[in-house]
């Protein structure tokens, strides 16, 4: 959370429902408009690209949230802008989002509308708790984790740094989730998943494995 006007890296749809997050709880003046190295002028929205993601230095007293859904591309966008040194991230919710009681999380994280974390719960820096999602009690998620729209997390979960949660999926109580693993979309971890390891299914299974986190 932030009293400096805020800008948005990257400006493709996760960045737009970001921004509209958070104007839902702010005015139009504190939202500047978006960084992107792929797209200039504006947003279907009439949101302003302002720049590369290098030119973040031209707006140094702003604040920046990172709005790169995949975790690896996330954590090569805070690494080139710099995760500490660099641009001030900040944290955005949507105002229907419900962070409950003894819950910590890290620098740039985002709660979209309608998530819920409950109690308990540890998150890293740079996690996307996404719209509808649910973690529940006593759960831990490294850094640069997406939880995509309405999936749940079962009590006593851990979640390992740079994983993904894939829309609808669900991950039973007291599983681990290895680094860099990927869960896909509407599958059901009955047991742990490897490091790196791609699951889909009910119950879910390995396909792949992607490159070392």
């Amino acid at each position: 959370m932030t009293s400096e006007p805020l800008i948005i890296v990257c400006a493709g749809g996760h960045g737009r429902e970001l921004a509209h997050a958070f104007l839902l709880d702010h005015s139009a003046s504190a939202f500047l408009g978006f960084l992107d190295d792929g797209i200039s002028g504006a947003t279907a929205e009439g949101w302003p690209i302002l720049g590369s993601l290098n030119s973040w230095r031209n707006h140094a007293r702003a604040s920046f949230a990172v709005a790169a859904n995949s975790p690896r591309v996330r954590r090569a966008i805070v690494e080139q802008m710099g995760p500490r040194d660099g641009p001030k991230w900040t944290t955005v919710r949507h105002p229907s989002s419900r962070i409950g009681t003894h819950v910590a999380y890290g620098v740039g994280c985002q709660f979209l509308g309608g998530c819920e974390v409950t109690t308990s719960v540890r998150l890293g820096d740079f996690c996307i708790v996404n719209r509808g999602a649910q973690v529940a009690h006593d759960c831990s998620a490294g850094d640069f984790v997406s939880m995509n729209p309405q999936s749940c997390v079962s009590g006593h979960v851990s979640i390992g740094s740079g994983c993904e949660l894939g829309a609808g999926c669900t991950l039973r109580q007291s599983s681990s989730i290895g680094n860099g693993a990927m869960i896909g979309m509407g599958a059901v971890v009955v047991k742990d998943v490897e490091p790196n390891a791609v699951v889909v299914g009910n119950p879910a299974r390995p396909i792949k494995t992607l490159p070392a986190w």
